[in-house]
């Protein structure tokens, strides 16, 4: 299963959005050729999981019980509560394919015991509910992947960000490597992955940290591969389809907000990353040119980047073809010489897309994160 996690706020909107708007979120994540859901982290709008049921996604279900286990009976009480109150209201949607009993439930631990004892009481009574579904938890990425925690549920999946909180994307390999050398018997997906991507930051050297919708494509093209390389992971999912609010963050320059997601919170742009997803998973012919609002540029020969599930891609500047290139993994990258204008069209078949650079003496200072609180939850 290859899918997105969602969260169901908006912009303006908050939580209180209408029927619509769940119809359009789908459909957005349907385009990209999602196939699995995550909602996450709590249960969401019953409208969306009939929705869900006649789209035909699968779902991972699950409950608000989040960061730290509260040792005492009105906090357990209220998880039991939540948990039993998930799974009757919701055990007749065929789209549900797992009941989460937690996310990142160890990053605060104050009685381990209490909270392993709690987490298999859950276990078993979803499976005294609904003995036909696995039940899941997401893991912290420092939760070790020996802790116990990992071991009481069906399914597991670890909340990992190596190459965006941490340095180093290949991390990513070892890890999963690792983890099926030591823990072949305990099924694993990855239940988030993501990098922050602002779609009025650019750089045509993205690094990790500059929350540039450049360096969030390239993490993102780096991890679907990846994935490729390691099939025996049950699902993985990208954090998140959409930006959303986050209070105590302040990144990116926009306070209150994670942007990690493949479309802005307003739903009206769509970054990069969602047209990279796109061309893998929707088999729908299609062709994007990357960093369209990356207008203005210094260099004399800059990186024309394009997104197509076809095998091969022509390039004009100007109206003059460049080249033509022919690749199977569906990113095509062309080194163009500026003129002072350039009107860059590509071509595959019947399929177009074209977007203007212009050629400046300096970098538009607009284009760079300035430096601040924005840099917290990555230095």
């Amino acid at each position: 299963m290859h899918g997105v996690s969602r969260h169901q706020d908006r912009k303006g909107l908050g939580n209180a959005l209408t029927l619509e708007h769940m119809k359009e979120d789908l459909s957005y994540i349907k385009e990209i050729g999602a196939n699995t859901i995550r909602l996450a982290h709590y249960q969401h709008n019953q409208k969306v999981y009939d929705l869900c049921d006649e789209m035909g996604f699968v779902l991972w279900a699950e409950i608000p019980y989040i960061s730290e286990h509260m040792p005492n009976d009105r906090a357990r009480e209220n998880v039991v509560s939540q948990m039993k109150e998930l799974v009757i209201q919701n055990f007749n949607h065929p789209s549900i394919v797992t009941w989460g009993l937690s996310n990142e439930i160890t990053i605060k631990v104050t009685n381990k015991k209490d909270m392993i004892e709690e987490h298999k009481k859950l276990n078993k009574m979803v499976k005294e509910l609904d003995e036909t579904r696995p039940t899941s938890i997401a893991c912290y990425a420092m939760c070790s992947m020996f802790n116990p925690i990992s071991k009481i549920t069906d399914l597991v999946g670890w909340n990992l960000y190596l190459g965006w909180y941490v340095p180093f994307k290949w991390l990513n390999d070892a890890w999963i490597s690792l983890y099926h050398l030591f823990c072949k018997k305990n099924p694993l997906c990855y239940s988030e992955y993501g990098s922050e991507g602002m779609p009025n930051l650019h750089s045509s050297h993205p690094v990790r940290g500059d929350h540039t919708e450049e360096y969030q494509a390239i993490y993102h093209e780096y991890m679907v591969k990846c994935f490729k390389r390691h099939p025996y992971l049950w699902g993985t999912y990208v954090w998140n389809m959409f930006d959303f609010a986050a209070d105590a963050r302040d990144q990116g320059g926009e306070p209150g907000m994670n942007h990690k997601g493949l479309m802005t919170y307003d739903r009206k742009t769509k970054k990069d990353s969602f047209y990279l997803y796109k061309c893998y998973w929707n088999k729908e012919p299609m062709i994007h040119i990357c960093s369209k609002r990356y207008v203005n540029r210094v260099e004399k020969k800059t990186l024309v980047k394009v997104y197509s599930n076809q095998d091969e891609v022509e390039l004009y500047n100007n109206g003059k073809l460049i080249k033509k290139l022919f690749s199977k993994d569906h990113i095509f990258k062309f080194k163009v010489n500026l003129e002072k204008e350039n009107d860059i069209i590509v071509k595959s078949g019947g399929l177009t897309d074209e977007t203007k650079i212009i050629k400046v003496s300096k970098k538009d200072p607009s284009y760079i994160l300035k430096k601040g609180k924005s840099q917290n939850w990555v230095k």
